[in-house]
């Protein structure tokens, strides 16, 4: 139905623009990402705190037929290939331009070939997605062996020589996703948070203006005495600042106008709602803010504890175990002998600590007591939950040796 009624077509026309809007990939070139971490301190901070989150607690390994010297020199060995920068730069590369990879440089002739377990690797080189491209199978979906290839250069590399990581889901179909990164994706909104600053900034700054209404403005701008008009005013803005009093002739005027600056504060607040928001952090790790109202922020700090721990599973381990092939070879040892966990970054004071540890500890000895579980077993669990750090793996086995010979001699004397 037709209508010319001016009501009517009003009402038909209301959402017709969100039909109107659409998603498009904006073109973010990796040069306008670094300038946007050197120049900007959202992006700077987002990464630096991430990283050194990621970092803060070493993990804890797990050593299988290691002794002492085997651990030291593990230890050694990554110092002298110097695995942790290598670490660092691999994460900044994945969280500021989505993905990157490491490169494993060995004395192998024909880096086309797959990886053998008798190559020795010189170093690591850590390269962003502009400096490398990837050669993937024709149809990966049919065939039996996806191995990729990477072209660095002119060198051409085997898949197995290299480690791809990718902040975004991967793609296992027949068309590979482009990762984007946190940073990529929140970009206008960190240009729109930069543009409120300054904004709010050169409006703080221009709040208050004096105007001064002089006799003969226009001729004599016309004439050209535009430096006898500044003159005038810096004379006036100094008398100002020494005696707080200005002397003009009769014939001019002078008055003071000021902007109403309120609301600005709540829009800035708001500003730095959205952008936590889209980069996934809370407001009070990213812009230090204190928690305010009823909230003691430990929900939040807790849901950011739990972002760190699942980037460290999807970034880091990948990055842990693809190195520690190679350190492990180098000190003659199989790559299965070692396993990590993570432990948390979750802070907790002496006193609190002290609180858990009697809890737990009244709680595993009745278990102990009761049969339920073992002394090695409540050794394994203070030192998983950070309680008690010095619990070493031999103390833990000579508790279970101990317990398994109490029961085979409690088991003699009641034969």
């Amino acid at each position: 139905m037709i209508t010319n009624d001016s009501l009517s077509s009003l009402v038909t026309k209301l959402g017709q623009k969100s039909k109107q809007r659409y998603y498009s990939k904006d073109l973010i070139t990796n040069k306008e990402l670094l300038d946007t971490y050197n120049s900007g301190w959202i992006a700077k901070r987002y990464i630096k705190k991430t990283i050194g989150d990621m970092l803060k607690a070493p993990r804890e390994i797990y050593f299988s037929d290691f002794d002492e010297d085997d651990k030291t020199r593990f230890l050694k060995i990554n110092q002298k290939f110097e695995t942790s920068e290598v670490i660092k730069d691999a994460l900044f590369n994945v969280l500021l331009f989505g993905e990157c990879i490491v490169v494993a440089i060995t004395d192998s002739q024909n880096l086309e070939l797959p990886l053998t377990q008798d190559e020795r690797v010189y170093r690591f080189v850590v390269l962003n997605k502009d400096e490398y491209q990837e050669r993937a199978p024709k149809n990966k979906i049919f065939q039996k062996d996806d191995s990729s290839f990477f072209k660095i250069g002119s060198a051409i590399l085997h898949g197995s020589r290299v480690l791809k990581i990718t902040s975004d889901i991967r793609s296992y179909g027949k068309k590979e996703r482009q990762s984007f990164s946190d940073i990529q994706t929140a970009l206008p909104i960190i240009k729109m948070f930069d543009t409120i600053t300054m904004s709010v900034s050169d409006l703080i700054e221009e709040c208050k203006i004096d105007i001064y209404k002089m006799e003969g403005f226009n001729e004599q701008i016309a004439s050209g005495k535009e430096e006898v008009i500044l003159q005038r005013l810096s004379l006036n803005q100094e008398a100002k600042s020494y005696s707080n009093a200005i002397a003009m002739d009769k014939e001019d005027d002078y008055e003071t106008k000021e902007t109403n600056l309120n609301g600005i504060a709540d829009l800035w607040a708001k500003a730095c709602i959205v952008v936590a928001g889209a980069l996934n952090r809370p407001i009070t790790i990213l812009f230090g803010e204190g928690a305010g109202g009823f909230s003691s922020g430990e929900e939040d700090n807790q849901s950011y504890y739990e972002t760190i721990n699942e980037a460290q599973e999807t970034l880091l381990r990948p990055i842990y175990n693809f190195i520690d092939l190679f350190m492990l070879r180098e000190i003659g040892k199989d790559d299965e002998l070692l396993d990590f966990d993570f432990p948390s970054i979750d802070s907790i004071n002496e006193k609190e600590k002290a609180e858990v540890l009697s809890i737990k500890a009244g709680a595993f000895s009745t278990l102990i007591s009761s049969g339920i579980i073992t002394e090695s077993i409540a050794l394994k669990e203070l030192r998983d939950d950070g309680l008690i750090s010095n619990i070493t793996d031999e103390d833990i086995n000579e508790s279970e040796l101990l317990s398994k010979g109490l029961d085979y001699g409690n088991t003699i004397s009641e034969v």
